[in-house]
């Protein structure tokens, strides 16, 4: 099977969350941090155990601060009819995975402020208890907590409204712009500039940082650069893809003569008469007319190889499911995120269940590239 760079932890008013295995890096370094630095110098003479709690339980409910702020996207999102098909959290934050992209600039802009609000909340609760707390007498411990997620919801907020895209900031930029200039391509170049701007800004003090000798947080902020200039980039390939793409239906872009694999051949039979020969990643599988599925190279992969002989295609295939179908009069760039969901590259179409062509990345950002070219000349 296609290995799952995510599990998903839970489902919060109907939308799935998932944490990125990349996750546990910075969940990890958080800890480290709070742990061997932050508690002991606030709190000193403790022991230790105390400290190593008091930074898992910051380190948790940083996560919950951070499901909470992709939560406010989603919902605002969704109620505004824009399809939210979940939420994952990855080493440098988390993102709301979207169908479609805001339909007018006020959407936008209700979307992209919700994140911010509600860091900003959040940090203005934690603030509050801890006065409380601190009134009523508590202990220092649980003060030094609270004052800890104060600080860090107001620095997830601050750096969410820096006006590069695709940061929250950038996003409300984008939407002005966009208010303003009726041209959300132009608005997402302006936007996207201002995001690789501030990227090369960070580079510069990660760099800067090194040559002090502050070795990790340099390290860090040139990570964190380099993430956010290739956002921008994506970001602003991905509105330009859609409007060369928009209209654009998978009917003239898929390949009708499939070649198919039967259940009944083993691996290595797979391997030579069809891998080999053909040199396609994966291939759609028949059982007397009727699909199965799709096998995939990487599965076959999966199999020790003194299997190969004994095993056969029908064992190993991913079987039929709507992350790998799309009908023939579905558009481009459906075709895209849906290809992006399976990771696989690849979709079966199908009509009153029968197989009627395939269709790939590869066509579709072929045809792209020829559109791209033709525009600029």
């Amino acid at each position: 099977m296609t290995l799952k760079k995510s599990f998903k932890l839970a489902t919060v008013f109907n939308i799935p969350i998932e944490v990125n295995y990349s996750w546990f890096i910075i969940l990890g370094l958080i800890i480290f941090t709070l742990g061997s630095g932050y508690f002991p110098y606030i709190n000193p003479g403790l022991d230790s155990s105390i400290y190593w709690l008091l930074a898992s339980i910051s380190a948790l409910l940083l996560f919950a601060s951070l499901l909470a702020h992709e939560l406010s996207h989603a919902i605002v999102a969704r109620r505004n009819n824009i399809p939210i098909h979940g939420i994952t959290l990855f080493v440098f934050g988390g993102v709301a995975q979207m169908d479609a992209e805001p339909s007018s600039p006020i959407i936008e802009f209700k979307m992209a402020i919700a994140g911010p609000i509600m860091s900003f909340t959040l940090a203005l609760l934690f603030f509050a208890l801890s006065q409380l707390l601190f009134t009523l007498g508590t202990s220092g411990p649980i003060i030094s907590l609270l004052y800890y997620l104060f600080m860090i919801n107001i620095v997830v907020g601050v750096f969410n409204m820096i006006p590069g895209f695709p940061l929250d900031g950038g996003r409300v930029l984008r939407a002005l712009l966009w208010h303003v200039f009726k041209d959300i391509k132009k608005a997402t170049a302006i936007a996207s500039n201002l995001g690789k701007l501030f990227a090369f800004i960070l580079m510069a003090f990660g760099i800067f940082n090194i040559i002090s000798g502050a070795l990790v947080s340099g390290i860090w902020l040139i990570f964190v650069g380099l993430f956010l200039q290739e956002a921008a980039e994506v970001s602003y390939r991905q509105i330009i893809m859609k409007k060369m793409l928009a209209g654009v239906g998978i009917k003239s872009l898929m390949t009708r003569d499939v070649i198919t694999v039967p259940t009944t051949i083993n691996l290595d039979e797979l391997v030579n008469s069809y891998f080999f020969k053909y040199r396609h990643a994966s291939f759609p599988v028949m059982e007397d007319d009727l699909i199965l599925g799709l096998v995939t190279f990487h599965d076959l992969k999966e199999i020790p190889r003194q299997e190969w002989p004994t095993r056969n295609v029908k064992e190993i295939m991913l079987p039929l499911s709507e992350l790998l179908v799309i009908n023939q009069n579905a558009d481009a760039m459906d075709a895209l995120a849906k290809m992006a969901q399976n990771g696989i590259g690849r979709l079966l179409v199908i009509e009153n269940t029968k197989l009627i062509g395939i269709i790939s990345q590869k066509d579709i950002m072929q045809l792209f590239k020829f559109r791209a070219a033709v525009e600029k000349d």
